[in-house]
C-alpha cells in the first residue's frame, strides 16, 4: 500500500467530495461505466448525424450522406454558438445558472489544514492547486448547466470524443465534398473541398482534389474560397509574407492578430469542459480528479492548437509573435517596444536559447536599462493565467511521485542518479516518461555516418539498382539510378524555374520558413505548353520520365495489379538567405503518405485527411548541387530517427511502399537548390490523377518533337 502524503491525502479527500458535486450536477454522466443506453427520445444530435453520414458515405447513398453531413454541421453549429454565449455568461458571472455551478468555498477547502507546523508550504501549494481547480471546475458546471438551457441534454454517445476532434478537423466537409462530387454537384463540390483544405493546411496530402477542382471549367475562383476563416490565422499568414520586406506592415498585422488570439483561446476552452473521455470502473474521487486533469490539460494544449496551421507547427505559436515583432520594433526604431517584445519572448520560452540571445542584444541597446526588460503589461494577465494551468499540472506530477511507493518504484525502474553530474533536460525528460503531461520525449539524435548504407547492383541495361533492407514487416523500398541525362535534368529544372511559390499549399513555405518552396503541376505545364509560354519538349520530357518511373516501379516490386497516377509534381526547394545554422527543422518532416502518424502513441492511422489509396510513392531526383537535403528513411512509426539515408543526384530514383512501414523525410536545404518530380501511385483504378490523362490528352495533339526518353 502506499504512503500518502499530507498534501495528497487533502487532494483525496477533495476529489471525493468534489465528486459529489459533479454527480449532482450530471458532469460525471458518462464517465463511468454504467452500460446504460441513451434514452430513445433525445433528438438527433452532430455525433449522430455525423455517423450517420459516414455509413450512407460507406453505402455509396451520396444524397443521404451530403443531407446527414449537413446536419450534423448546422447541429454543431448550435452547439458551438452556445458554447460560446454559455462560457461568457458564466465568466462574468451574468449566468443564471453561475451560482448553481458553484462548487465549494474557501473554507470548505481548508480539508485538514492548520497553521504553521511542518509541511505548510506544501499545504500552501495545494490549496493553492484546490483553489485553481475549484474555478476551473466551477466553471465547467456553469456552462454544462448553461447549455443545457439552450440545446438540451445530451445524450453521451461512446466515440462522442472521436467525433468530437473529427468536427473540429472539419472532416464531414472532406467526405461531403466526394458526395457532391460522384452526384455532380461540382460547385459545391469545389466549396467543401476548399473548406477543409483551410481547416487542414500542413497536411501535405490536401490538395490533390483542390487542383483537379480548379482545373474545372464549371468551378469558379469564388467556389475555391472557403465557408469561413479565422481571422487571427490570417492576419498571422498575413504578416508572416511580407516579414523582413514591410516591417511596419508586419508588425501591425501581428498586432492586429495578437489583438484577437484571447478571444480565439477561449473558444477553444469551450471544448475543454464537458466529459473529456475518462471512463473505467475506479472510484468516484479518481474519476473527478482524472476529468480535472483533463480539462486542464485540454485548456493546456489550446494554444498549440490554434497554432497548427503554420508550416512550422513546432515553434511555440504564442512566443513566435513576439519573436518577429521584436525585429519588426527593432527595424522600426521602436527600441523599447522591441525589448518588451524580446521579454515577452523569453517569460514564454525561459529554454529557448536563442530568445535569451536576442534579449541580451536588445538589453545591450542604448538607453535601456534593467527596468525596461520585461514582459508587455497587456500580455502579462494571459501569460499567468498559462502559467498558472502549467504549475497546477506540475504541482499534481509532484504529488504523484511522493505517492509512489519508493520500494516498488526501485525495483520496476532504474533509480535518477540525482547526485551525478549530468543534464537537467534528461532527467525533465525522465520525469515527462514517468508523467506525461502531453510533451513528448526527445527523439534520439542519429550521426549520417552511423546510419546504415544502401548496396548497389546493376540490372544489365543501364540501370543501376542500389537496394535497402527488405525487414520482417516486408516492407519494399529501392533506389534506382541512370533514369535521365545530364541533359534532360537541365531541361527539367528549367521547367520548375517557371512554377509558382508555394504551389499546392497555401502558404508560400509549406515546410519550413528557411526554404523557398515552387512547384509546377503536371496539367498547369501541360497547358503553358499548348498556349505557347513553357517549352514543349520540356513538359513533355516531364510527362514521360514521370510514366518511365510508375512502369519502373511496377516491373521492379513486381507488382501483380497495375499503378495509376495519383499525384505528380515537378518541385524545387532553395535555402533562403537566413543564417541556417539556427535551424533544427528538417525540408520535410518525417510522415507517411497514406496514413497520419500520431507522434504520442507512434501510431500512423489511416483514416482521413490522409490519402489512404495511395500505395506506393516516388522520387526523381534532378541535381546535386546543394548542401544538405538528402532523403532519409526513418527506423519506425515510433522512432523517426534516420536508418538509411539517400544522396539525391541527376537521374536518380527512389521508390517506396506508401505505408508506416516507409517513414520517410528530407533533411534541411541549407544551400543552393534542390529539384525533384515527386510522384505518388495507387492501385485503384477510381483514384488515378485525372490531370495526367487531361495533360496527356493535350501534349498528343501538339506537334510531335519531343525529347523521348
Amino acid at each position: 500500500m502506499p504512503m500518502r502524503t499530507q498534501a495528497s491525502m487533502e487532494v483525496l479527500a477533495w476529489c471525493a467530495a468534489l465528486a459529489c458535486f459533479l454527480a449532482a450536477a450530471g458532469l460525471a454522466r458518462g464517465l463511468m461505466s454504467t452500460g446504460a443506453a441513451a434514452e430513445s427520445y433525445f433528438p438527433l444530435t452532430y455525433d449522430e448525424l455525423y455517423v450517420d453520414g459516414l455509413r450512407a458515405y460507406q453505402g455509396g447513398r451520396w444524397a443521404e450522406c451530403t443531407q446527414h453531413l449537413r446536419q450534423a454541421l448546422q447541429d454543431y453549429d448550435r452547439a458551438r454558438s452556445a458554447r460560446l454565449k454559455c462560457y461568457a455568461e458564466c465568466r462574468d458571472g451574468r449566468s443564471r445558472t453561475h451560482r448553481a455551478g458553484s462548487t465549494m468555498t474557501e473554507e470548505e477547502l481548508n480539508l485538514g489544514g492548520g497553521e504553521g507546523g511542518e509541511g505548510e508550504g506544501s499545504n500552501d501549494d495545494t490549496r493553492d492547486m484546490l483553489m485553481f481547480a475549484n474555478r476551473v471546475l466551477g466553471r465547467a458546471l456553469c456552462i454544462e448547466r448553461c447549455k443545457e438551457n439552450f440545446v438540451g441534454v445530451r445524450p453521451m454517445a461512446g466515440t462522442v470524443n472521436t467525433v468530437e476532434e473529427q468536427m473540429e478537423r472539419g472532416e464531414p466537409y472532406n467526405y461531403m465534398q466526394m458526395a457532391l462530387y460522384k452526384d455532380g454537384h461540382l460547385k459545391e463540390a469545389a466549396k467543401a473541398c476548399a473548406t477543409f483544405s483551410y481547416l487542414n493546411p500542413m497536411n501535405i496530402h490536401v490538395t490533390a482534389n483542390r487542383f483537379f477542382y480548379e482545373a474545372l471549367p464549371e468551378v469558379t475562383e469564388e467556389d475555391l474560397k472557403p465557408k469561413f476563416t479565422y481571422a487571427y490565422r490570417d492576419l498571422y499568414a498575413q504578416a508572416m509574407e511580407v516579414q523582413e520586406t514591410d516591417w511596419k506592415k508586419m508588425v501591425d498585422l501581428f498586432e492586429a492578430s495578437l489583438s484577437l488570439l484571447p478571444d480565439a483561446l477561449e473558444e477553444c476552452h469551450t471544448y475543454c469542459t464537458g466529459p473529456l473521455g475518462y471512463r473505467g470502473n475506479g472510484g468516484l474521487a479518481e474519476v473527478a480528479t482524472n476529468q480535472i486533469v483533463a480539462m486542464v490539460e485540454c485548456r493546456v494544449g489550446c494554444m498549440e492548437k490554434l497554432g497548427r496551421f503554420r508550416h512550422n507547427a513546432r515553434e511555440d505559436f504564442f512566443g513566435s509573435y513576439f519573436h518577429y515583432l521584436q525585429f519588426g520594433y527593432y527595424h522600426l526604431n521602436q527600441t523599447m517596444e522591441a525589448v518588451r517584445a524580446s521579454a515577452t519572448q523569453v517569460r514564454l520560452e525561459p529554454g529557448n536559447d536563442v530568445a535569451k540571445r536576442n534579449s541580451v542584444f536588445m538589453y545591450q541597446q542604448d538607453g535601456v536599462t534593467q527596468k525596461h526588460v520585461k514582459p508587455r503589461e497587456d500580455i502579462l494577465p494571459l501569460i499567468e493565467r498559462l502559467e498558472e494551468e502549467q504549475a497546477f499540472l506540475r504541482l499534481l506530477d509532484r504529488l504523484s511521485e511522493e505517492d509512489t511507493d519508493k520500494q516498488s518504484s526501485k525495483e520496476s525502474e532504474p533509480p535518477l542518479q540525482q547526485d551525478a553530474p549530468g543534464n537537467d533536460e534528461d532527467l525533465l525528460e525522465e520525469d515527462f516518461q514517468r508523467f506525461p503531461v502531453g510533451v513528448s520525449p526527445k527523439k534520439r539524435e542519429t550521426d549520417e555516418a552511423d546510419v546504415e548504407p544502401l548496396t548497389s547492383t546493376s540490372d544489365g541495361e543501364g540501370l543501376v539498382i542500389v537496394e535497402g533492407p527488405v525487414d520482417q514487416d516486408g516492407n519494399e523500398r529501392l533506389v534506382v539510378d541512370g533514369i535521365l541525362t545530364e541533359g534532360q535534368c537541365a531541361m527539367l529544372i528549367e521547367l520548375a524555374s517557371h512554377g509558382t511559390e508555394g504551389d499546392g499549399y497555401p502558404s508560400r513555405s509549406p515546410h519550413t520558413r528557411y526554404e523557398k518552396f515552387i512547384g509546377l503541376n503536371i496539367l498547369n505545364a501541360a497547358k503553358a505548353a499548348e498556349s505557347g509560354t513553357m517549352d514543349l519538349d520540356s513538359t513533355k520530357l516531364y510527362l514521360n520520365s514521370s510514366k518511365r518511373v510508375k512502369d519502373i516501379s511496377a516491373s521492379l516490386f513486381k507488382l501483380k495489379q497495375p499503378l495509376y497516377f495519383s499525384y505528380t509534381h515537378l518541385v524545387c526547394r532553395t535555402a533562403n538567405e537566413m543564417d541556417q545554422n539556427l535551424r533544427k527543422d528538417h525540408s520535410h518532416p518525417v510522415h507517411a503518405d497514406n496514413c497520419i502518424l500520431d507522434e504520442a502513441s507512434g501510431e500512423c492511422n489511416k483514416v482521413p485527411p490522409a490519402y489512404t489509396w495511395r500505395h506506393y510513392s516516388a522520387i526523381l531526383y534532378l541535381n546535386s548541387e546543394f548542401e544538405g537535403g538528402n532523403f532519409f528513411f526513418a527506423h519506425s512509426s515510433s522512432d523517426l530517427t534516420p536508418q538509411h539515408y539517400v544522396e539525391p543526384r541527376c537521374g536518380r530514383m527512389v521508390a517506396f511502399s506508401a505505408g508506416k512501414e516507409n517513414m520517410h523525410g528530407v533533411k534541411a536545404v541549407t544551400k543552393g537548390t534542390r529539384c525533384a518530380v515527386a510522384l505518388w501511385f495507387t492501385q485503384e483504378e477510381r483514384y488515378s490523377e485525372a490531370a495526367v490523362k487531361t495533360a496527356d490528352d493535350i501534349l498528343s495533339k501538339l506537334p510531335a518533337h519531343s525529347q523521348k526518353l
